[in-house]
């Protein structure tokens, strides 16, 4: 496959292995989550990582995010029906989609919660994150 660049400097025609990998590494890294192994799920990421979740609140360190989940759940899986990867200006975009279920902080349980996450790799690590889901709407008052 060639590859060409474009005048805004963007790689052209990146081929299905760079896709295939950047989903690799974030299979890793929701792999690595669901073990609660946080040195594996690091280890997916690039130097100036930012995640961004619903409420434009903003983590740079994965212990930050867990905590503040912690004070919402006491518990929650995901099920991920697929990944779908592009080229991005800055990078590999790739997508998960699918649902969640858990506990509340009440021990209340949800189920069949969407979500879609949003992933921007460069050089083989998550610069980027950004979370969508339903979960708010659905959270005890």
């Amino acid at each position: 496959m060639s590859l060409g660049i474009s005048d805004s400097g963007i790689v052209i025609g990146a081929g299905r292995t760079e896709r295939t990998a950047a989903i690799d590494v974030v299979r890793e890294y929701f792999d690595a989550l669901a073990r609660r192994d946080l040195t594996a799920a690091r280890d997916c990421l690039a130097s100036g990582f930012v995640m961004t979740v619903p409420g434009n609140r903003q983590f740079v360190r994965l212990e930050d995010f867990l905590a503040f989940y912690g004070e919402r759940v006491s518990a929650i899986r995901k099920s991920i029906d697929g990944f779908e990867a592009s080229e991005a200006p800055t990078g590999i975009s790739v997508y998960a989609i699918g649902t969640m279920s858990g506990t509340w902080i009440d021990g209340t349980p949800f189920q069949d919660v969407r979500f879609c996450d949003r992933f921007v790799l460069r050089d083989g690590r998550v610069v980027e994150m950004q979370i969508w889901s339903d979960l708010a709407e659905l959270r005890p008052r």
